[in-house]
């Protein structure tokens, strides 16, 4: 179905609202839950290495505990053949993907139109570790993943500055996989000195950073709650020129044709390339307000 990148409203949670049960796997609600359980909700069973941990938001009915791999292995040959609506979900998949694949081939730097090309350049096996910061939502969203742990997020403390060394460690260890580093420009000024650490290892690596002068994740949330545009924004430095200082390639892209070719060209080349593009974030207000408002009146 998706991944559910708020904790309500998505559109993934119309399948979560029509299910009768849960089945969570592996699953550790830490800051941000995905579906939030309540009276008249469905059932939940949890199957983790370890207990659930019981709050308001999170109380499942039942638990499987132990081994992950065995204990679905078992759990499958119970209910195989037994589960006679199974299926009865799988017709909004269509529909949910089709929602949030709108407005990715738009000739504009919106969210979708970059989640879009950085997809296309990396194959099934390349991995993508992101920053902190609005774009996660949207990579979240949008970014269709073909192997586990090609898409590297953090959901918990959400350190912002974190993208870039967890993309150089995973650089490290699958040399021969193409990597990416997807930054926000306040989260990737909050540790771009590890680019001297990238260069002096030899690394082959791309950062690509999304620029819109401003800690937009916060930035939208005080515009949705309706405080002050205060104290968000910021100025930055030519990334291109900063970028050379550290002995690394660094290209601005000016025109949203022009990355999917930078990205292809960076990779092609070898060693650490710094690449920045603007980014339109007033769709936010689109489709994270109104459009699941819309959805969802009430």
């Amino acid at each position: 179905m998706g991944t559910a990148a708020l904790s309500e409203r998505d559109y993934v949670h119309e399948a979560i609202e029509r299910a009768d049960l849960i089945v969570t796997i592996g699953h550790d609600t830490v800051e941000k839950p995905p579906f939030i359980m309540g009276a008249g909700g469905p059932k939940v069973v949890h199957v983790g290495y370890e207990p659930a941990t019981v709050e308001q938001v999170y109380f499942p009915q039942a638990e499987v505990i132990g081994d992950i791999g065995p204990s679905l292995l078992i759990l499958t040959d119970h209910v195989a053949g037994k589960i006679p609506n199974a299926q009865a979900l799988l017709p909004l998949r269509e529909g949910i993907l089709r929602s949030v694949a709108e407005r990715s081939t738009e000739d504009r730097f919106t969210p979708q139109r970059i989640v879009h090309d950085v997809r296309q350049v990396m194959p099934a096996d390349g991995i993508v570790a992101l920053d902190n910061g609005m774009y996660k939502i949207w990579f979240a969203r949008n970014y269709r993943t073909k192997l586990a742990n090609t898409l590297l997020l953090d959901n918990a403390l959400a350190t912002m500055g974190a993208g870039l060394p967890s993309a150089m460690v995973a650089a490290m260890l699958y040399p021969d996989r193409r990597v990416m580093a997807v930054c926000g420009d306040g989260g990737f000024m909050m540790n771009s000195q590890e680019l001297e650490t990238a260069i002096r290892l030899r690394l082959n690596l791309v950062v690509l950073i999304l620029e819109d002068g401003a800690y937009g994740m916060i930035r939208w949330k005080q515009a949705v709650d309706r405080f002050p545009d205060f104290g968000m924004t910021f100025g930055n430095p030519d990334f291109v020129t900063y970028a050379a200082a550290y002995g690394a390639h660094g290209k601005a892209v000016a025109a949203i044709g022009e990355l999917a070719p930078s990205l292809e060209n960076a990779f092609a080349k070898g060693g650490v390339h710094v690449i920045a593009v603007p980014i339109d974030y007033s769709e936010n207000e689109r489709v994270f307000v109104r459009e699941l408002r819309d959805r969802f009146p009430g």
